[in-house]
């Protein structure tokens, strides 16, 4: 086979698409439908949302999982990646509003038919573009399988878990405090919701007493239009005002309503003047502390849906205004009635809705929630058990806070996109009809007047169903029998709470077993100015033109190297020209490798068998090769692909293509003999085979192509075997004597930049060996050194060998080395005096450093450590230059 098997240069946009087509025409990725025995292996694809397109932190995740996924697939384990789409029903009719919005239409105002096909149509653009974007990753998911989370299956599926826990207790309809956003006009959740800090008013307000006695109470509020709803005005139990003020009442300004003084515990008595206004349906902490006292006034809702100032609280005049109007209003007749003692600047956490920018209206509200502490019990025991594991560990900690103070789940939303909640309303009895199937009639009374919920379910409420709704549940299939349950789930932390641990509860809720036995968190991607990359701050580039740009292998190894995939790190053109960098040296590697491949040589079916005395060089590279394997089956079995790319690259570049590829060129050439010959071509082809399998989960198309080019066995390296990382011989002899035959090529390659060697130059050098032992290596390999080092000759020296005169030298563990210096001309010498003139100067500040008590006192020792070592560095070189400018004068040994 010649090199011209391949092109010279390596171009992965055609190569990328034509193995994707050829993957995708010969089912390489649909898993079987009823596999053998186990092993097994499975995992869910994360379902991206319909809201827009596929991110670079989406790429991440899907790269990690694809390496998960290929690894065991060529372990031979039935495999099966299920892919999916998430409807994403708020997030969806938000982006629908707004693209209709510049059109001049308005979503609201369009009859409901319409304004679900306008969302259908959305969902036919995005769903299409999302999956070019994965298939161009070369991700190999299983499309037989692809689930979208309102198809006919997820709806029932959907309804079924709702009426289940409807009827077991654990769903039920209240008023709960939620996060209201005013704009969409609907509850939206946690994960919804972003806090920033933002500059505000803090308005100071006199509270009058109602007994008509001068003075009254100072309340400090950023939201004065609040007040219309307040119930009572509080103190700290321990504020020394509250004494001779609880019992008595204030009147509210403006609203002219008498309230009490009481106390709580809850009072920051820092904020403000020590004095909180309650207004408990509008602010969680005031629920709260209206709830310790039952002896207040039931509130009122003081807004409507729109935050708009309404009902019988509020003074006529102000009805109808949105709270920025309304606070202005209120301010200008508070400061008319002399009640506004003073205004500040202030400094404040605001929520406001991801999905429409609106403050966040904290509002008490009547939604269907579902108790969470009975489902969070079982899975806090698994995961302390170790049933289910969580990767990187350190976010095991947070889980367990989390889960252990979980709150209820609001899951009901006031939109049109989504599952419709499964209850049915008889106006003339008012019970409320909860059941799977439509009901034609009120199983209370038998009325057939019955109004659908016009309320749809929170997003996530399909969504932790996933694991084992995509594999058909409620229907008992043969895949949810043969892969359920899944293996691992890989996603991003940030929806650790609001996806991964429901997915927990609802499958030991509703299979009775772990949803998946790992999670790995990765982490988030973030720009080369520190920002998270995002669609919000539109700084994450469309991964089909990075991979139009760079190849989809170079963005994959980009993704994974060098930054730690479970950590939060930058992702831009360095990475990627990284990546692109790697894969042109592997690319090369195998076109070396190929011209030294004999015609009809078959496919390697074993490492070959080396004697003791075979090429150290062949000897060394195989148990390299053993170790490296090792490192990579270590790392993915500890979900750290990251360690596992850094072995792989450095093994590559390093040790196989700029150290044994080098040291073995004279014998694949013949020079050595055609035994040597043929050991280093075996050991070549070996070792370079099996490492393009190693590579083929991290870079899957250009190491199919180059597999392709080399001998072998099967149709696509996607489906060959897994290497054995036991196979290889270990040989830590040859380990050991190669370190000292490539510590020597270091120090002598160094010996000639320090002394500046012209590039042209072969100069002589010496060594002198630091034992027997060291001398019989060095000496045996006398011709790679020669070679590499580009010196000669290379004599070496006894013990009581005089150091050679006109040489710079070194000092290492294996001996002394020393290269003769060239003659230095006057120019040369100028440059070294200017440049010795700098490093006097640089070690004359770093003495007077040291000599300074106080910085030995105070600084770290690693400090003071290295900062003697730096006066020590500079003494030598400033040595070496003196050492230079002596006329014949040599180096001491």
């Amino acid at each position: 086979m010649s090199p011209e098997s391949l092109p010279t240069r390596f171009e992965p946009n055609d190569l990328e698409r034509r193995w994707q087509a050829a993957w995708a025409q010969a089912g390489v990725f649909r898993a079987p439908d009823r596999p053998g025995p186990p092993p097994r292996f499975s995992l869910i694809l994360p379902p991206p949302n319909v809201t827009g397109v596929l991110t670079m932190g989406h790429m991440l995740g899907e790269t990690v999982m694809d390496i998960l996924v290929r690894t065991h697939r060529m372990r031979g384990e039935a495999t099966l990646w299920v892919p999916g789409l998430d409807h994403a029903g708020l997030a969806t009719q938000v982006e629908v509003r707004r693209r209709l919005a510049k059109q001049g239409v308005r979503f609201e105002e369009l009859p409901p038919e319409q304004a679900l096909l306008e969302v259908e149509k959305w969902r036919e653009e995005h769903e299409k573009r999302i999956g070019e974007q994965a298939r161009a990753g070369g991700f190999s998911l299983d499309w037989s399988r692809y689930r979208y989370t309102m198809d006919a299956r997820s709806v029932r599926a959907t309804r079924e878990v709702f009426v289940a826990l409807y009827h077991a207790g654990l769903v039920y309809r209240g008023e709960r405090m939620v996060n209201w956003d005013p704009r969409l006009r609907t509850a939206i959740s946690d994960l919804e919701a972003v806090r920033t800090e933002e500059e505000a008013t803090l308005y100071y307000l006199r509270y009058p007493w109602a007994d008509g006695t001068l003075g009254g109470i100072e309340v400090a509020t950023v939201r004065p239009e609040t007040m219309f709803g307040d119930v009572a005005v509080a103190m700290h139990p321990d504020d020394p005002r509250a004494a001779e003020s609880v019992g008595k009442f204030v009147i509210v300004p403006l609203a002219h309503r008498r309230v009490p003084v009481i106390t709580d515990a809850a009072v920051d008595p820092a904020f403000g003047g020590g004095v909180l206004k309650i207004t408990p349906r509008h602010d969680p902490v005031d629920l709260e502390i209206a709830g310790r006292h039952p002896e207040l006034a039931t509130p009122v809702e003081i807004f409507d849906e729109s935050a708009r100032l309404s009902g019988e609280w509020v003074p006529a005049h102000f009805r109808g205004l949105d709270r920025e109007k309304g606070r202005q209003r209120a301010v200008e007749e508070l400061e008319h009635e002399g009640v506004l003692v003073k205004q500040e600047k202030y400094r404040h956490s605001v929520a406001r809705s991801e999905r429409s920018d609106a403050i966040i209206e904290p509002r008490l509200s009547m939604q269907w929630f579902v108790r969470m502490k009975p489902l969070a019990e079982p899975v806090v025991a698994a995961v302390r058990a170790g049933e289910i594991r969580i990767h990187p560990d350190r976010w095991t900690l947070t889980f367990f806070r989390w889960m252990e103070g979980i709150h209820d789940w609001c899951i009901s939303r006031q939109v049109l996109w989504g599952h419709r909640l499964p209850v049915d309303h008889c106006p003339k009895c008012g019970h409320d009809t909860v059941s799977v199937e439509p009901p034609t009639k009120c199983e209370q009374c038998g009325s057939a007047e019955l109004v659908a919920s016009p309320e749809v379910l929170d997003t996530w409420f399909t969504s932790w169903l996933w694991p084992f709704v995509a594999l058909g549940w409620p229907e008992k299939t043969a895949d949810l029998e043969t892969y359920y349950p899944t293996s691992v789930l890989v996603t991003g932390r940030d929806i650790m709470f609001f996806w991964v641990a429901r997915m927990m509860m609802a499958g030991y809720r509703f299979t009775g077993k772990r949803p998946f036995s790992d999670v790995y968190f990765t982490g988030m991607l973030q720009d080369e100015h520190g920002r998270r990359m995002s669609k919000h701050l539109g700084n994450s580039p469309d991964p089909l033109d990075v991979i139009h740009e760079r190849g989809a292998d170079a963005m994959r190894f980009g993704l994974v190297f060098p930054n730690p995939t479970s950590d939060d790190g930058s992702f831009g053109p360095a990475t990627l020209e990284g990546g692109r960098n790697f894969l042109t040296k592997l690319w090369n590697l195998v076109r070396f490798t190929l011209p030294n491949v004999p015609p009809g040589t078959g496919p390697v079916a074993a490492p070959p068998a080396l004697a003791k005395d075979s090429a150290l060089e062949d000897r060394w590279i195989l148990s390299r090769y053993r170790h490296a394997a090792e490192e990579v089956d270590a790392a993915l079995a500890s979900f750290d692909p990251t360690r596992a790319a850094t072995v792989l690259h450095t093994f590559v570049w390093h040790d196989l293509a700029d150290r044994y590829v080098e040291m073995a060129k004279e014998a694949l050439a013949g020079r050595r003999g055609d035994r040597a010959q043929r050991e280093s071509r075996d050991t070549l082809l070996y070792v370079v085979e099996r490492t393009v399998r190693l590579l083929h989960p991290f870079v899957p198309h250009v190491t199919e192509e180059l597999w392709q080019a080399l001998p072998h066995e099967g149709e696509f390296l996607a489906l060959a075997p897994w290497p054995a990382s036991g196979e290889a011989p270990t040989d830590p002899v040859a380990e050991v004597e190669m370190e000292f035959v490539l510590e020597a090529i270091r120090l002598l390659r160094n010996l000639r930049s320090e002394e500046h060697v012209p590039a042209g130059s072969i100069p002589p050098a010496w060594i002198r060996p630091a034992g027997p032992d060291v001398a019989r290596v060095l000496e045996s390999q006398r011709g790679t050194i020669l070679r590499l080092a580009r010196i000669s000759p290379l004599t070496f020296l006894a013990a009581g060998d005089p150091a050679p005169p006109g040489t710079g030298s070194r000092v290492a563990p294996l001996g002394e080395c020393y290269v003769e210096r060239p003659p230095a001309g006057p120019e040369e010498n100028e440059a070294l005096e200017r440049e010795r003139s700098k490093l006097h100067d640089l070690l004359e500040k770093t003495r007077k450093r040291l000599a300074d008590d106080g910085f030995r006192a105070r600084a770290p020792p690693d400090v003071v450590s290295e900062t003697e070592e730096k006066a020590r560095e500079l003494e030598e070189r400033i040595r070496r230059i003196d050492d230079h400018l002596k006329p014949g004068g040599s180096s001491p040994a």
